[in-house]
């Protein structure tokens, strides 16, 4: 009976110790949730600015950040409210709202952009190499909204795609046509304003590694809207865009971030709807719609460095024009800008930036303040 006796207390402590082993990674694994879920909180950050842009000279405003989560999911990505407003030496003002919502396990994606505004912009013509004039300016209003909802398709293969449904809206009146000349003969599509209402599909594949500050993964979006007079607007024409992105790491804290993006726009649209080059977000360095036309082709690639404590440091480079037939485009013509940036990281947990950004393009400049980065 004692060698019987032995195996029987073998057995028995070899069970003990095999369910104990069970136990310990759900335990380890209770306590890591409830460690992560710890640093889940909601943070709202403020802050004011003053900049200067080609399209606001200089400008003062206040602006913020609210980051959160919607369910306790430990893989479920942050949503954000972001909501500013300026006041410039140009007497223009602009305030905006964004909020940025994951719901369902990332599985539901909820955005909308809401913006209201008073602006001095310019408008030298449609082409890729519209001259100089010494009255460019008018004087604008408006107010849009952007909607987007996205979900996974039915297609489990398509993996971390998801498609939607967008709808844009922007309401412009011309306040001052000024002595703008392609404004005050009366040709140019738009140059009285209007209403722009278009539905349309959206397709993003996203594997980032972090939304707000990616290291690694790629994000690709699709979109293709249809502004129509039965929509009630005031013109008949598409938009489509591509926008593709990579980021890789290069060595601890240094990221690599390339961008392709395409915009396409076919039919009647008013000429402030048309694809414009430049910005605070690509093309940097250019007045943002320097260059107007239906078709805009651009990419730009940007390192990104950690320096000291919250501050970064970016350099970055870009390539683009704009052409009225997709077979037109030449790279002789293509515009080149460049530059540099500083970063602030303002919200350690969700790794948000301040960022400037100066910008240098062919006979031009600018100086963009702005939250997040540019792509």
């Amino acid at each position: 009976m004692k060698p019987v006796s032995k195996i029987s207390w073998f057995i028995l402590l070899l069970g003990i110790l095999t369910i104990s082993a069970q136990d310990k990674p759900d335990s380890s694994q209770a306590l890591l949730k409830q460690e992560i879920l710890k640093t889940r909180k909601t943070r709202i950050n403020a802050y004011p600015y003053v900049y200067y842009t080609p399209e606001t000279e200089l400008a003062f405003g206040v602006g913020g950040i609210i980051t959160f989560y919607t369910s306790e999911y430990l893989l479920l990505r942050p949503s954000k409210v972001t909501l500013s407003g300026y006041y410039s030496t140009k007497s223009q003002y602009k305030i905006s709202l964004a909020p940025q919502v994951y719901l369902a396990r990332n599985n539901l994606f909820l955005s909308a952009n809401l913006d209201y505004g008073y602006y001095v912009d310019k408008f030298w013509g449609v082409g890729n190499a519209t001259p100089d004039i010494e009255d460019e300016d008018y004087i604008s209003s408006g107010w849009g909204i952007e909607l987007n909802l996205q979900a996974p398709p039915l297609l489990k293969f398509l993996g971390r795609t998801k498609a939607g449904w967008v709808y844009d809206y922007l309401n412009s009146t011309i306040e001052d046509k000024k002595n703008n000349p392609y404004l005050l003969d009366g040709q140019t599509t738009g140059s009285e304003g209007g209403i722009s209402s278009g539905m349309g599909l959206i397709s993003v594949w996203d594997n980032r590694d972090h939304i707000f500050y990616p290291g690694r993964g790629m994000y690709h979006q699709v979109k293709i809207i249809f502004y129509q007079k039965a929509f009630g607007g005031s013109f008949n024409f598409n938009r489509f865009e591509i926008d593709l992105r990579y980021y890789q790491a290069i060595q601890k804290e240094n990221v690599l971030a390339l961008q392709v993006f395409v915009s396409l726009v076919r039919g009647n649209p008013p000429f402030y709807e048309l694809s414009a080059l430049g910005g605070p977000r690509i093309m940097r360095g250019y007045y943002q719609g320097r260059y107007r036309d239906k078709n805009y082709l651009a990419g730009q690639a940007e390192y990104r460095r950690h320096l000291w404590r919250r501050f970064g440091f970016v350099a970055f480079a870009g390539l683009g024009d704009v052409e009225t037939e997709m077979q037109d485009f030449r790279m002789v013509s293509a515009k080149f800008s460049w530059g540099f940036g500083l970063r602030f990281l303002f919200n350690q947990a969700e790794k948000v930036n301040l960022r400037a950004d100066f910008g240098f393009g062919r006979n031009t400049s600018g100086v963009y303040f702005g939250v997040e980065e540019s792509f």
